[in-house]
């Protein structure tokens, strides 16, 4: 029997799924307030965006766990998220850090100890809820599907340049379509998922105004993920798509996707760009950049005590790179992201901490002798690269081995599970996930909105092999 409490926990579950990336704290609310970090971008970005989200996550996964009857423990999904939490403690104690940075995580993230607290908890509950109310998951299909196409149009606002979130946060508009998640690579995170459901849930619509209006939110998507030019998000887009039209078998499903991915590339005929965001899928320079991040992030391994089957807590790998820096590395990746004229020349280049200044004041110091037209010119460079663009990566330097083992497992163990299935082709979407996340890492702005999905797919899989167990026992 469903209680009332878990129908009302499911009602939160609907509201959080659609309007998660939209709990942010007005900026224009305030007059400058106090810095959480050191910097003004890190004040809008922390306090006013991220702040908030981890203590709404917080808040409902412990308000949630308080209202359980029942904690089904022996549920491998709950063991997984529960050994992640097991590990990102014991990593934390390991990291050796400021216990302000191992609490609330590393600047401009915030993802440390509390936010992995409310993560996990907020997954047990959900996977527990979706496990009671088996119908729940197309309810929520919607309500992210909503969520992400309400992001889909306040990014191409943005590209319009008539951006209603940058103002409210942080005083000034975004000069690239981020939605109201800071960063174009963390839009595409959110809609590769919103895109994958529209194909699903316009391919299984009966009613034609209900499909039009699904195409129309799907078609604001893509042409949002366009703007934002992630490669990672449009190749994971095409995986997905071809695994739930190869599973799904239809031709409404087949045309759908065809129709997503040929409006990803027709944003620049259909949307203006008075702004001038430029960045292109053929641009050479972000994946090189990724090929040295992943070199910095391997030789940081050997830096953390007890790698790899321990890790070095949230900020390990900025950490490593400041504890012991890697200089001609250092130069070589500041080059590539930062473009350096071909005729640059350097005279010197060092790591330099500033007198009576904290580690990660640290900063790379060049002296050029030749740039571009420049000569004997002096840059300094913070230190600030703090994830290796790479869930397992990330999540081996931050908390160890075993924990990018319960990633790779809890992403893809739907899949090995229900491949076959007709009725669960939507479950792709966690494979797709899978694949922008080799070029990425998990945010707090969209992650909880993954391991919703995550959760949804595996509460779908142990119903369908309970009715399949039923179906199969004789009468």
């Amino acid at each position: 029997m469903n209680s009332p409490g878990q129908h009302r926990f499911a009602v939160f579950l609907v509201a959080f799924a659609a309007l998660f990336p939209l709990v942010i704290v007005p900026g224009a609310l305030f007059w400058k307030p106090g810095l959480i970090f050191d910097t003004e971008l890190a004040q809008a970005l922390e306090l006013f965006q991220l702040f908030p989200k981890v203590m709404v996550l917080l808040l409902v996964g412990l308000l949630g766990m308080l209202s359980l009857k029942e904690l089904q423990w022996r549920k491998p999904f709950v063991m997984l998220l529960s050994v992640h939490l097991v590990l990102v403690m014991v990593s934390s104690l390991n990291a050796g850090d400021d216990w302000s940075y191992v609490l609330l995580g590393p600047q401009r993230r915030l993802d440390g100890l509390l936010y992995h607290l409310g993560l996990v908890l907020f997954g047990i509950l959900a996977y527990q809820t979706l496990l009671r109310l088996p119908n729940l998951p197309t309810t929520l299909m919607v309500a992210l599907f909503l969520g992400g196409t309400i992001q889909a149009v306040l990014a191409l606002l943005q590209r319009l340049q008539l951006d209603p979130i940058g103002p409210l946060v942080k005083w000034s508009m975004y000069s690239s379509p981020v939605g109201s998640l800071s960063h174009p690579g963390m839009l595409a995170g959110l809609l590769l998922p919103t895109i994958l459901l529209g194909i699903w849930l316009g391919s299984k619509q009966s009613k034609v105004e209900y499909r039009w209006l699904i195409l129309l939110g799907l078609f604001l998507s893509a042409l949002a993920l366009g703007a934002t030019t992630n490669r990672a998000a449009l190749v994971a887009l095409v995986v997905g798509a071809i695994g739930l039209v190869l599973t799904h078998r239809t031709w409404n499903t087949l045309f759908i996707s065809i129709f997503a991915i040929t409006s990803v590339f027709c944003v620049q005929f259909v949307i203006p760009n008075p702004q001038g965001f430029t960045r292109e899928y053929t641009a050479t320079n972000t994946l090189e950049s990724r090929f040295q991040i992943w070199a910095l992030a391997y030789q940081s391994l050997s830096k953390i005590p007890g790698a790899p089957w321990i890790g070095g807590g949230p900020d390990a790998f900025r950490l490593s790179l400041l504890r012991d820096p890697p200089v001609d590395d250092l130069l070589e990746l500041t080059k590539v992201e930062l473009a350096w004229p071909k005729n640059a020349r350097i005279a010197n280049a060092a790591v330099i901490q500033p007198p009576e200044e904290q580690l990660r004041s640290k900063y790379l110091y060049v002296e050029f002798a030749q740039y571009g037209d420049l000569t004997n010119i002096k840059q300094n460079y913070p230190i600030i690269l703090d994830k290796a663009h790479n869930l397992l990566l990330d999540r081996l330097l931050a908390f160890g081995g075993l924990s990018a083992i319960v990633w790779v497992v809890l992403y893809l163990y739907p899949i090995w599970k229900s491949w076959r299935n007709r009725s669960l082709a939507w479950i792709w979407i966690t494979v797709a996930l899978m694949v922008y996340y080799l070029a990425w890492f998990p945010v707090i702005l969209n992650e909880p909105l993954h391991l919703l999905i995550v959760a949804m797919a595996w509460s779908s899989t142990s119903s369908a092999l309970h009715s399949s167990s039923i179906c199969s026992t004789p009468g």
